[in-house]
């Protein structure tokens, strides 16, 4: 099997819809083992683009990363994504395979704060789960 910590973010005025519905139909596959919650970021780069809605989710397929990329570029454009969405700066839905079996594929993205948030929410759970609080 495959893992992948993949970074998901829309910043429409649907993002919440949007964020929920992309997170329903990665559910449905089976593929996600753990994920952040949804959380708002100010958009990086560009200040006058909408504020965006990220997570992050770590992903377990038996899928290459050739059939995973184009199945999260499928869900992006089932939800609207075009060539034109970075341009108009209103995107969707993003999603993006930050890192593969291990091996950081988007440094750039693994820093910044709108990935690392939810990182730390997935490695604080992990870390709860394997050194339970025993409370007498």
């Amino acid at each position: 099997m495959n893992t992948a910590l993949i970074s998901l973010a829309s910043n429409t005025p649907d993002k919440q819809g949007q964020m929920e519905q992309a997170f329903a139909e990665l559910q449905a596959m089976g593929i996600i083992t753990d994920s952040s919650s949804i959380y708002e970021t100010a958009p990086y780069g560009n200040p006058h683009h909408p504020n965006y809605l990220n997570a992050v989710a770590r992903i377990c397929t038996p899928d290459g990363y050739p059939e995973l990329y184009d199945t999260l570029k499928a869900l992006e454009q089932s939800h609207g994504r075009t060539p034109q969405s970075k341009q108009s700066g209103e995107i969707p839905l993003d999603i993006d395979i930050v890192v593969w079996n291990d091996q950081t594929l988007r440094p750039h993205d693994y820093e910044r704060e709108y990935f690392q948030t939810g990182l730390k929410e997935i490695q604080a759970v992990e870390n709860q789960q394997h050194h339970p609080i025993v409370s007498h």
